[in-house]
């Protein structure tokens, strides 16, 4: 079995896993998309913000879910989500796709990837499916999987039972459970204008009308609201470690900086390009010092993983109106991304 991609695939580098597959997968197809288009054409601006009982049932996070197949819709590729509860078995399909030149994207818990948690500095506490990875092949001779991260030029490999354990992860909490995805690739796609609009509009939906509260605009006000207030919520040591997977989340790993608003931002200015319509620049400005106040308080958190009495929780009056500022910047930008978006109707 050939131990890396079929060439003349070229893996570059990435800023956010999922845009970084998609954008070599599709540049190994002839479509040349940058990252931050695969991004908003794919609805990539979200919140997503659950909590439960316990520490490790609370998820922060910058990005909207099912980025690769909006991304595939909306640019008329097929796509396909896939699953078996056998690791060997899913293996084995996967293995055939590869065999036929046909691109793959494993699902993984990246707490169960040490080269990534050790780049990451990621918290022990965040276990969870959702970080992506292009399926390089299967060395027979040394039992290693090699795959293509975001992070990294050359293929990491890892030995077969070290990626089933990552690949069949199951924590109740966005479980990996063997997912890849599949993907049909058209003789055309639709036009890159089109998808670019239909992309937005979708992202507008989904940030306003989202399909439960712990996503989009509602999940948003719950953290924000929230966050400050976790001292009441849970004891010191618990309060230092989910600021900590909180900052991680928000600032460090994958998002680009200043929870994924940096890279919506540019996305918006090529946009606003692509279409001839400057109303979308100025609105990648109103992102841009989203992005920035974003990380202020992805820095707050970092203070106060540090020190349980510091930073987002010590009391100071500035975080609620920081908060408070972020919450009114992202209904105002979102707003008027709607009102955009109904004029191209």
């Amino acid at each position: 079995m050939s131990t890396t991609y079929p060439p003349p695939y070229k893996h570059d580098r990435g800023i956010h896993c999922i845009t970084t597959a998609m954008t070599n997968i599709l540049h190994h197809k002839g479509i040349e998309i940058s990252e931050e288009l695969c991004f908003g054409i794919g609805s990539g601006l979200g919140f997503t913000y659950t909590r439960g009982r316990k520490l490790e049932q609370f998820l922060v996070f910058g990005r909207s879910d099912d980025l690769e197949l909006n991304l595939c819709e909306m640019l008329g590729i097929s796509a396909r989500l896939c699953q078996h509860p056998n690791s060997d078995v899913a293996l084995d399909k996967v293995l055939k796709r590869f065999s036929e030149n046909q691109p793959v994207i494993v699902d993984l818990d990246i707490s169960k990837l040490p080269y990534l948690t050790q780049a990451l500095m990621w918290p022990e506490t965040s276990s969870h499916g959702g970080h992506k990875a292009v399926f390089g092949g299967y060395d027979q001779a040394s039992d290693e999987i090699i795959l293509y991260e975001y992070l990294w030029v050359e293929p990491k490999r890892m030995k077969r039972e070290a990626f089933y354990q990552a690949w069949n992860s199951f924590n109740g909490l966005a479980p990996a459970c063997n997912l890849w995805y599949e993907f049909e690739f058209p003789i055309s796609i639709f036009p890159l204008e089109e998808a670019i609009k239909k992309g937005i509009e979708m992202n507008v939906f989904r940030m306003l009308s989202p399909w439960n509260k712990f996503h989009g605009v509602s999940g948003l006000k719950a953290f924000l609201r929230e966050s400050p207030n976790w001292h009441y919520l849970f004891n010191e040591e618990a309060r230092v470690k989910l600021a900590y997977a909180s900052y991680i989340s928000l600032e460090i790993g994958g998002t680009g900086k200043g929870a994924f608003r940096k890279m919506f931002s540019r996305f918006l200015k090529k946009a606003a390009y692509l279409l001839h319509d400057d109303r979308l620049n100025l609105l990648s400005k109103e992102y841009l010092v989203l992005a920035s106040l974003w990380s202020e308080l992805a820095n707050l958190l970092h203070e106060g993983s540090h020190d349980p009495i510091k930073g987002l929780f010590s009391g100071n009056e500035a975080n609620e109106r920081l908060t408070n500022e972020i919450y009114e910047k992202e209904i105002r930008a979102i707003t008027r991304l709607k009102e955009i978006t109904d004029m191209w109707r």
